[in-house]
């Protein structure tokens, strides 16, 4: 159980509707209402409008839950790996840390390698920095530090105040699938260009 109590839902209704669905950790968010907001558009911008590949995206987000013991993410990223591409033996080694994950692409396990240093370290080594922009370019390297920062903020909040998971999430799956443009992580690193 929560806790905090969450917000009623005539309190929350004006942060929910920005999320493609009603969550509990955006409910628990409206407790402060000046930053839900600009704390769900980023969400839905790091999940719809990057140009990293979802199964990428979603294995950092796994990663990040493994490193932090967030099991709300975990939960609620797994079925939407599962839709990425991910199988259920990929997404579980990514959650665990592994280095080297049969089936991933060499972009993928250098950000999961920096995922790791990242989370840990709270910087990343020179090396790091240019084997991202090696595989992914400055600006997917750029959005992929923002996603590990994004979701290691959310485990934090998620974590500290016990905050219950969903039962909708096949649901969540779909709206993100929906909102990524059913991405399936087969593009290449530079498909969408660098922005510098």
């Amino acid at each position: 159980m929560a806790r905090f109590p969450y917000p009623n839902e005539r309190s929350s209704q004006a942060v929910l509707t920005r999320s493609p669905v009603p969550l509990n950790v955006f409910r628990m968010l409206a407790h402060a209402p000046a930053v839900a907001e600009p704390t769900i558009d980023l969400g839905v911008a790091l999940l719809s409008a990057t140009g990293l590949p979802a199964r990428l995206r979603e294995a950092v987000i796994l990663s990040v839950a493994g490193r932090l013991c967030c099991s709300y993410e975990q939960v609620q990223h797994a079925p939407i790996a599962e839709r990425s591409g991910m199988t259920p033996e990929q997404a579980a080694a990514a959650v665990d840390g592994t280095v080297h994950i049969d089936g991933f692409t060499e972009a993928e396990e250098v950000a999961l390698a920096a995922t790791r240093e990242l989370v840990r370290e709270h910087t990343l080594e020179h090396a790091t920095v240019s084997a991202l922009r090696q595989a992914l370019g400055e600006r997917q390297a750029v959005e992929l530090i923002m996603l590990i920062g994004y979701y290691v903020m959310l485990a934090n909040l998620l974590n500290a105040l016990e905050v219950d998971f969903e039962s909708a999430s096949d649901e969540i799956a779909s709206a993100i699938s929906e909102l990524s443009g059913q991405q399936r992580g087969t593009q290449s690193p530079h498909t969408q260009g660098d922005a510098s």
